[in-house]
C-alpha cells in the first residue's frame, strides 16, 4: 500500500518538472522592440540641354526589275554614307535598322494586275553627336538621295552624371518631407534605414520630318532640340526617436 502512495505522489512532481523545462526552466525573455520608422517618397528632376541626337535615315527605291531596284538603292545608300562620313560621323554611330525587298502589284481600273514592281527599303539609325551640324547633316543626306527620314530624338551622352544629380535632389526632397512628418508627429528623425530608387525620364522626340518639306527649305534644316528632363524617384525609410 505504501508503494502505491509513493507512485501517486511522484507522478504530479514529474509533471511539474516537465512543465518547468518546457517553459525554459522558469526564465523569461523580452521580445526585441520593433523600431519606429517613417517612410517617404522623394522626387528629383533636372532639366538638361541635349547634346546628341538619333535619327532614322532611309532610301526607298522601286523598279520593275528587282536587280535594278537594289542597284539604285545601293547607289543612293553609298552616297548617303559618304555624306555622313563628310561630317565625321563614326562607323559605330551608323547602324542598319531595316533592309527589305518586296513585290508590289499594279492594278487597272477593273482590278486586273497590270504589272509587278519591286520595292527596296534600306534604313540606318544614325547618331549625331554634334548638334550644331544636325540641320546640315539632314540637308546633305536628302541631297544624297535619302527619301525617308523619321524618328528624330534627342538625348544626353552622359546620363550617369545626370542620374547622380537627380538622385541627390531626390534624397534631399525625401529628407525634407520626412522632417515635416517628424515635426508634425512630435518625434525626431534618425538614421536612414532603407533606400529604393526608381529611374525614369527620356529624350525629347520631335515629330516626323517629311523629306519634301526638307527639300523645300533650300538650305540647312532648322532644328530645335528643346530640353530633356531626367526624373528619379526614391523611397526612403528613416528611423524616428
Amino acid at each position: 500500500m505504501k508503494t502505491r502512495t509513493f507512485a501517486l505522489i511522484l507522478i504530479p512532481l514529474l509533471a511539474l518538472a516537465l512543465a518547468a523545462c518546457a517553459s525554459g526552466g522558469g526564465l523569461t525573455t523580452t521580445p526585441a522592440e520593433t523600431p519606429r520608422t517613417i517612410s517617404v517618397n522623394g522626387t528629383g528632376a533636372i532639366t538638361l540641354t541635349p547634346d546628341m541626337a538619333t535619327i532614322q535615315i532611309g532610301v526607298n527605291t522601286e523598279n520593275a526589275s528587282a536587280e535594278r531596284a537594289v542597284a539604285q538603292n545601293n547607289q543612293q545608300a553609298d552616297a548617303i554614307r559618304a555624306a555622313l562620313d563628310g561630317f565625321g560621323i563614326a562607323a559605330e554611330d551608323i547602324q542598319t535598322s531595316n533592309f527589305s525587298i518586296y513585290p508590289r502589284q499594279d492594278y487597272d481600273i477593273n482590278g486586273q494586275i497590270t504589272g509587278v514592281s519591286y520595292v527596296v527599303q534600306n534604313t540606318v539609325t544614325v547618331t549625331i553627336r554634334d548638334l550644331e551640324n544636325f540641320g546640315r547633316v539632314l540637308d546633305a543626306v536628302v541631297q544624297a538621295g535619302a527619301n525617308n527620314i523619321y524618328g528624330i530624338s534627342f538625348d544626353v551622352a552622359d546620363r550617369e552624371a545626370a542620374y547622380a544629380q537627380a538622385l541627390e535632389a531626390a534624397m534631399q526632397n525625401a529628407r525634407a518631407r520626412a522632417e515635416i512628418l517628424a515635426a508634425a508627429g512630435g518625434v525626431t528623425l534618425g538614421e536612414v534605414q532603407t533606400v529604393n530608387a526608381y529611374v525614369g525620364g527620356g529624350g525629347v522626340v520631335q515629330p516626323y520630318a517629311e523629306v519634301r518639306a526638307l527639300d523645300a527649305a533650300g538650305g540647312a534644316v532648322p532644328v530645335a532640340p528643346g530640353t530633356l528632363e531626367i526624373t528619379l524617384d526614391v523611397q526612403v525609410t528613416f528611423e524616428i526617436k
